[in-house]
């Protein structure tokens, strides 16, 4: 008694491209064997994943209710000396640690879960998946951790401050440290407007500077043959190994004997000269194809053409992260070594002085850390994706 032979149903791909093609010839010719694939349940994850969420935050929640109320009890006991202390507190303090431990680990596996379909698949399991977003977690937590501190800390009131053990979270959310510190800004016979306008002067020019020089000579190290290059590189290595303070007396004489002490350019002129600028840019402008700028010269492009037009785009990562180090060394300098006359005097200095106030400034302290934070954070923030991006896009080689 014969077999009837089993019947394959072979779905022609929707799909023109080659591979998909040759693929669907092979399962015709019966030499690759289609593999039924397990489907995946959206709808049924998203409620399971849903209810593990609300389970979790219910347990945080009561944790976090029942230590509010046994530290009110016991802060009772001790003003009235009625009643026993109540010693349950690591209990829940545990428990909260484990309900948000476990919460962490479900959204990172829900999240590897929901993504792992659309993407390609990797040699490892999904657990190697959640290891890997796990401690990948970990240190972002570690990262983020001293600027959120910094940003509850300005927010708390000066009881909260002085506490101890310290809190990362404020109990009562309040802006008057900033408020007492826009108060004491304005108690000042030198506008507050007037720092604030000389910082973004001195970082504006002073980037913009750095950028355009380290730009232009890196081009000339990097794409031209000269007597005498290698050796200039070599003392721009060299300078690498000195930081500001070594520096600081040999721009003080040169500043003096130009006669620019006690202005802007005391600041800006030595951001312009930093080497670190013309390092990056030079390091990666010798990546650059070179047929890509001998074309260009066959095609009757001009040098500062070629500069602006093909290169510079080229270099789209190198120049933002010059401009990212660039405005925070610039923003937060205070040029006191430099600057004399107040009226040119930076933000950090001036905040760096209501710092100095002692412990009565201690929230304004707070406040003026926050502030001179922002900038920095705010410009690595938004340059960020955007070098990631060039990066992955601009490859070029010969």
């Amino acid at each position: 008694m014969s077999r009837k032979p089993q019947v394959r149903h072979i779905v022609q791909p929707k799909s023109k491209s080659r591979a998909e093609q040759l693929k669907f010839l092979a399962e015709l010719r019966g030499e690759v064997q289609k593999r039924p694939q397990k489907t995946f349940n959206v709808k049924k994850f998203l409620i399971i994943s849903a209810v593990v969420v609300a389970l979790s935050l219910a347990v945080v929640f009561f944790a976090g209710y029942r230590l509010n109320a046994i530290d009110a009890y016991n802060q009772q006991v001790e003003e009235t000396g009625q009643g026993t202390i109540n010693t349950s507190s690591p209990i829940y303090a545990i428990l909260r640690l484990v309900a948000l431990i476990e919460l962490g680990i479900y959204v990172i596996y829900a999240v590897v879960k929901l993504l792992a379909p659309k993407r390609r698949k990797p040699n490892r399991s999904i657990w190697g998946d959640i290891g890997i977003y796990l401690m990948l977690a970990i240190v972002a937590v570690a990262m983020v951790f001293p600027l959120v501190f910094s940003v509850c800390s300005a927010l708390k009131p000066l009881d909260e401050l002085f506490r101890f053990p310290p809190r990362v979270f404020p109990q009562r959310v309040t802006l008057d440290n900033f408020s007492d510190l826009i108060v004491t800004m304005g108690q000042s016979w030198v506008p507050f407007m007037r720092y604030l306008t000389n910082t973004v002067f001195i970082t504006l020019v002073g980037t913009f500077g750095h950028v355009i020089i380290a730009s232009m000579a890196a081009f000339v190290l990097a794409k031209y043959d000269f007597p005498g290059g290698r050796t200039f590189f070599s003392m721009v290595v060299t300078a690498l190994m000195f930081s500001g303070y070594v520096t600081g007396i040999p721009n003080y004489i040169i500043m003096s004997r130009l006669r620019m002490i006690d202005t802007y350019w005391a600041v800006i002129l030595p951001a312009f000269a930093a080497p670190v600028g013309l390092f990056l840019m030079k390091q990666f402008m010798e990546g650059l194809p070179t047929s890509l700028i001998e074309a260009a010269h066959l095609d009757g492009a001009g040098e500062f053409r070629i500069f602006w037009n093909i290169v510079m785009p080229n270099v789209k990562p190198a120049w933002l992260t010059i401009i990212i180090f660039s405005v925070q060394n610039l923003w937060n300098t205070n040029a006191a070594t430099v600057i004399y006359s107040e009226e040119k005097k930076t933000l950090v200095y001036a905040l760096q002085q209501i710092q100095a106030g002692g412990i009565a400034r201690t929230g304004q302290a707070a406040a003026v850390t926050v502030i001179v934070m922002l900038v920095p954070v705010t410009i690595f923030i938004l340059s960020q994706s955007r070098i990631l991006e060039t990066m992955a896009s601009s490859g070029l080689k010969d």
